[in-house]
């Protein structure tokens, strides 16, 4: 069975044997605040999924390569996105058939309460940060390059101010 809960055309769920629940409010608040800061219309959808982390290293190993956990995946479903701006409303991937959807989040609910506690920083900062960088990579943000990455983390840093953490 599957928990969910959404907003603004943000739909966050897991399975309900977990307790995650919790958790929905936050990642709910923190996407608002990404499409807020980047001006994203609220009829553009989001999709995000809360996992384990065997579910979240099957999903890298199976469409990125990578045999390994990590704390959160973004699989688009334009390939017209860059920066923050849809640069090609007809370049919907194949399969996709809807124009609102931009795409999948998934975040690893183990994986950020070791990094928490490894970066000794909240959880609630963390599940926040990386529903920021997921969305944000739904958006065309990448940081494989040294200035990507500034602009990426920079971004990520200015809406987590908006953001009430515990």
């Amino acid at each position: 069975m599957i928990d969910s809960k959404s907003n603004n055309n943000i739909f966050v769920s897991c399975d309900s044997s977990n307790s995650w629940q919790e958790y929905f409010d936050l990642i709910i608040n923190s996407i608002e605040q990404t499409k807020k800061f980047e001006n994203i219309k609220n009829f553009y959808t989001f999709n995000v999924y809360l996992v384990s982390n065997e579910e979240i290293k099957k999903l890298n190993a199976e469409f990125l390569n990578n045999h390994y956990e990590t704390d959160v995946l973004s699989f688009n479903f334009y390939e017209g996105w860059k920066e923050g701006v849809l640069l090609n409303e007809n370049s919907l991937f194949p399969g996709e058939d809807s124009i609102n959807d931009i795409g999948e989040i998934y975040i690893s609910i183990p994986k950020i309460q070791s990094q928490s506690l490894e970066n000794g920083i909240s959880f609630s900062k963390e599940l926040s940060t990386m529903a920021i960088h997921g969305a944000l990579h739904l958006l065309g943000y990448n940081h494989e390059d040294i200035l990507e990455e500034k602009i990426m983390f920079s971004k990520t840093d200015e809406i987590l101010k908006n953001i009430i953490l515990d």
